[in-house]
């Protein structure tokens, strides 16, 4: 008999306490504990305010910052923005935060849940098609037939050093295949050459 008293009395006692605990959690935080962020928010103009209840002003988003003040039911306070369940407000010249749910703000409240969310569009693919660089090669350019100004060296490679392979007289002719910085290659009794430009009729 005095077990089930005992238990009894236990349940009654952890009851109460449950009881006490929840009445002093809504009791704080119907007063003057701003609210902590939410998924939605207030799409309102800047405008004057009023409070619902007993509310703290403080200098951050958080109910850890510092308390700028207290806002007394119906005060009002102006409003400037608000920021999933933070607003900022301009208090005694100051910036401060109040949790919106404290605050009767005519306003429209936007879950960020549903909020749409933009798709980035791929870039699009460039359809110009890009032209190759011709390059100039002894292919590509048509070889043709010239005559010798005057008395010139064929040599072995485009320098005034090179080995002489031969002498082209003065109106004799030759095939030029290529002409580069100032020289001519030339097909030379069967072995390729190189003349000066200069000294060789190419018009």
């Amino acid at each position: 008999m005095n077990n089930v008293m005992n238990r009894k009395s236990t349940k009654m006692v952890a009851a109460a306490g449950l009881a006490l605990t929840l009445a002093f959690t809504t009791v704080g935080a119907g007063t003057i504990n701003a609210d902590a962020a939410q998924t939605t928010k207030y799409v309102a103009k800047p405008q004057m305010v009023t409070a619902k209840s007993d509310v703290k002003v403080r200098a951050g988003e958080s109910t850890k910052s510092k308390v700028l003040g207290i806002l007394k039911k119906g005060e009002k306070v102006y409003f400037v923005k608000d920021d999933y369940g933070w607003s900022k407000v301009t208090y005694k010249g100051k910036t401060g935060y109040v949790g919106t749910r404290y605050l009767n703000i005519p306003g429209k409240q936007v879950d960020s849940k549903k909020a749409p969310v933009k798709k980035a569009t791929p870039a699009k693919a460039s359809t110009k098609k890009v032209t190759p660089t011709k390059k100039t090669t002894a292919k590509a350019q048509a070889s043709k037939t010239v005559t010798a100004k005057t008395a010139v060296n064929v040599r072995a490679s485009q320098s005034k050093t090179s080995k002489v392979l031969g002498v082209l007289k003065k109106g004799e002719k030759v095939t030029v295949v290529k002409e580069s910085r100032g020289w001519s290659q030339v097909t030379y009794k069967g072995k390729t050459g190189y003349v000066a430009t200069q000294f060789l009729n190419t018009k």
